[in-house]
Formats: C-alpha cells, structure tokens, sequence
C-alpha cells in the first residue's frame, strides 16, 4: 500500500507492506525513512530543511554521476566538457543543486510501485544531453527494490546511486557492525580520491570477503565480483545489497555532521566506478542518444 501526506512544502509517500515501511520524498526522490519489523535502519532528516541546508546527502537519489569525476571534465566524441566543479577541482555527486538537491521530482503512484521522475537539461552542472531520468521504488516481502531508469537525446554519461547511510541497530556507531563485501580488487585513490589504480584486496585492509567488523574510516571504491554486493549485520539484523552495478562506495560516515554524528551510520553505495569517463578502461558508463538506461539496486533485511 502507498499513501502520501504533505510534508512542508514537499510530499512524503509511504510504502508499507508490513514487513518493510518505507517513506520517500518528492524532495531528491529521497528514502527519509527504511523501517524493518518497526526499527528504523536508516539515518534521515525530521523535516525538508534538513536536506536544503545540510550535507551528506542520506538517503538521496543521486545523479547525474555518482561519486567523484576528476578534474570536473570529460571529453566525449572529440568534445571536451567543463563540468561544475563543488568539491576542490572534482565534481562530487554531480555538482551544485543536483538530482538530490532542492530538486523536486515528479511522483506518481502505479499500483505498488512509486515511480519519480526527473527532466534534467542539456548543460545541467556541465553535461550534455537532455535527460529524462527515473526512479521507482517498490517493495517485494522483506526488500526494497529500485529500478533506475533514464533516456538521453545526445551522447552523455549517466551513473544514479542511492546514499543511504545504515545504522540496523540505531546504537549510532557503523565501525563495530560485522561487515563482508563480494570483492576481489578496490580502487586505490590519491589525496583528491581520484582513484589511480585497480589493486587486489589480499593482504590488504581492504579485504572483507570474509565477514569481520568494518573497524575503521574507508571512503572506498569495491569492485564487485559476486553476488550479494555486500552483507551488512548488526543488533540482529542482516542487510543484503543486490545490484548489477560494478561497484560498491563504501563510506563510513567521517564528515557528518550537524543533525548527525562521524560514523554514525554506514553508506553503502552500489555505483559506477569514480571518474569513469577519464578512464576508459573502465566498465563504461556511457549513455547515448536514443538508448535506455536501466539498473537496480536492492536492500533485503532478514
């Protein structure tokens, strides 16, 4: 069932199946709240001003590319492009007022699933092509599905996530949570978090395909070699994340603040690896005219 109530200037729509209650806003087609057998799992803002005035952008859709792009350019087709650069030189999270940010998306209810769409414009923070972007939301017994979804009517690059930060037993500390991620190799990054080289995990304190505590800070890229991405457990309860995206940010919450506290609560982002169009020897991420863009990315709670 999905119901919706104002929420300030916004709208807030709720997806409960009585396992799982879920509640997103038009605001950044945002998860404010993931509630499993009636416990929050989630960090999230009581109101929308939460989300307008503060950063770390928890539980937002994100987009057009997620994670860092070098140097805040590209160049595709011969064409070189200047993208808006919000963090140093780089572009994070797809620039200023964003997909998540101020940015209110178009919500429409079809059946069980919630569906948000987005007209993002040529030249939006930088990037060519006019872009109708989706996000549908939908529950299935004791898992949150997402189905992103997108069209371009020139050649651009396109990489949505979610940035969920978890907290499964709401003590507000992610480091002691037991921790396991399906990845043979991560993204060695430079003092910027460009990442500079693929490195294998072995030896390494990169190495969680044997499930032990997330222990310390990671603000890491995981390049996925199986499936589930990743297993999440803590107080009991046990996260699996599936998605067919290549790669999982790991971030341990290091830089939030205000409404929130360092490493409170853990995101774990399925995405495209960081900085893609600079490196074409990565799994591409490439959108061209006329193609349909879709990928998935799910959370099933036990």
């Amino acid at each position: 069932m999905i119901t919706s109530r104002a929420w300030g200037e916004y709208t807030l729509f709720t997806l409960d199946n009585g396992t799982i209650r879920t509640e997103i806003s038009d605001l950044g087609a945002t998860i404010v709240s993931l509630q499993y057998m009636g416990k929050e799992r989630v960090i999230g803002h009581a109101a929308p001003e939460g989300y307008l005035e503060q950063g770390g952008c928890p539980g937002a859709t994100i987009g057009r590319y997620a994670n860092r792009i070098g140097g805040a350019s590209f160049t595709l087709d011969g064409v070189e492009y200047k993208l808006v650069a919000n963090e140093g030189r780089n572009q994070l999270h797809g620039g200023d007022r964003t997909y998540h940010h101020k940015r209110r998306w178009a919500c429409e209810i079809d059946g069980d699933t919630l569906r948000c769409t987005l007209f993002s414009p040529d030249g939006d923070n930088g990037f060519p092509g006019c872009v109708t972007a989706t996000v549908s939301y939908s529950l299935e017994g004791s898992t949150l599905r997402m189905d992103y979804e997108a069209e371009s009517d020139s050649d651009t690059y396109y990489a949505p996530t979610n940035h969920s930060y978890f907290d499964l037993s709401g003590d507000g500390d992610c480091l002691k949570a037991q921790f396991q991620v399906n990845a043979e190799t991560y993204l060695e990054i430079d003092e910027e978090k460009i990442p500079v080289a693929e490195k294998s995990v072995e030896g390494t304190r990169f190495d969680f395909r044997t499930e032990r505590p997330v222990g310390e800070d990671y603000d890491h890229c995981f390049v996925l070699s199986g499936s589930p991405a990743c297993t999440l457990r803590d107080g009991g309860t046990t996260l699996e994340i599936f998605t067919d995206l290549p790669a999982l940010q790991v971030y341990t919450g290091s830089g939030l603040k205000d409404d929130f506290k360092k490493n409170q609560a853990l995101a774990l982002e399925p995405e495209f690896y960081p900085d893609t169009p600079n490196h074409p020897e990565y799994p591409s991420a490439l959108l061209r005219a006329g193609e349909h863009f879709h990928r998935y990315i799910a959370y099933k709670f036990t």
